[in-house]
């Protein structure tokens, strides 16, 4: 079976969530959670920052560049989609897309597909963060709030990630989830230089209209080397354990037929992620287009 794919907006069920996961860290690290070299430290000058109800306090789960952390459930109840929620501490000195040494990218990944990867910036103001704080996300940007610093490239930053929308209703059915967070790039560096911290992790299922046929939702198309465009989106909906091929054309396959740039597999709950795909076929077209093609198991 084969089906084509136009990118349209996803509807997120609104139903009411039911609570799988939660952590403050302010106790012994549960067993769900695979921190690698992560340990439980003293949230420092982050203390009191975010929404009533939802501070940072006591401890988080605090990492250096590169190391992956992960969380692993079991036997979740039935259920359609899942939301997670925490507060992220961006500490010292990230670089954004990056020049010295390297990019630093906060990268999620939910049962092996990426739901959220954008830069982030602290060191100096002219670096470039990809990542665009939703309304109320932003909770500190550029302060002093412990280790490493004061001042110089060590400042820090802080988010609210339970209103990041990327986050939210994400289609998902498996009876487990597995849930990786690590900050990525070429210039990893240890904890004296940069670093990251969750605190507050949670994570809730709910039930409601799954997507009925494949959707591209969170796409975009940037130009971060030179003029050639790179498609980064999510699948949702597709036949579980499908291909999906992402293929490009300037004027819809008119005259210019549609070209392959990859092709990969389709995970159990029916989503799949592109990511920062290089497009070189449209280098500087006036305009160009996407579209998924689904090949059935």
């Amino acid at each position: 079976m084969k089906r084509i794919l136009f990118p349209l907006a996803l509807s997120l069920s609104c139903a009411l969530g039911q609570s799988v996961f939660t952590n403050d860290f302010n106790g012994t690290l549960p067993a769900e959670v695979a921190p690698g070299t992560a340990t439980l430290t003293s949230v420092q000058g982050f203390a009191t920052l975010g929404p009533s109800g939802n501070t940072f306090d006591g401890n988080f789960l605090r990492s250096s560049t590169a190391n992956v952390v992960r969380l692993h459930l079991l036997e979740l109840p039935t259920h359609s989609s899942v939301s997670i929620g925490f507060l992220l501490a961006a500490i010292d000195s990230l670089d954004g897309e990056g020049s010295y040494p390297s990019g630093d990218y906060f990268h999620i990944k939910l049962d092996g597909v990426t739901i959220f990867r954008e830069s982030l910036a602290n060191a100096v103001l002219s670096q470039i963060q990809t990542y665009i704080p939703a309304l109320g996300a932003q909770l500190a940007r550029h302060q002093d709030l412990g280790f490493a610093g004061p001042g110089s490239y060590y400042t820090d930053s802080a988010y609210n990630f339970a209103v990041e929308p990327r986050l939210q209703g994400i289609p998902h059915t498996a009876s487990t989830l597995t849930l990786e967070y690590v900050i990525e790039g070429v210039g990893g560096q240890d904890l004296n230089d940069e670093s990251w911290a969750m605190d507050n992790l949670k994570v809730e299922v709910s039930n409601g209209d799954a997507p009925q046929n494949p959707r591209l939702t969170s796409y975009k198309v940037t130009y971060p080397v030179g003029t050639v465009p790179r498609f980064s989106g999510l699948l949702h909906g597709a036949a579980p354990l499908a291909n999906a091929t992402l293929q490009s054309s300037t004027d819809l396959g008119i005259s210019d037929t549609w070209q392959d740039l990859t092709t990969l597999s389709i995970n159990i709950n029916g989503s799949a992620s592109f990511t920062d795909i290089p497009d070189p076929s449209a280098d500087n077209a006036p305009q160009n287009f996407y579209r998924v093609k689904i090949d059935g198991p």
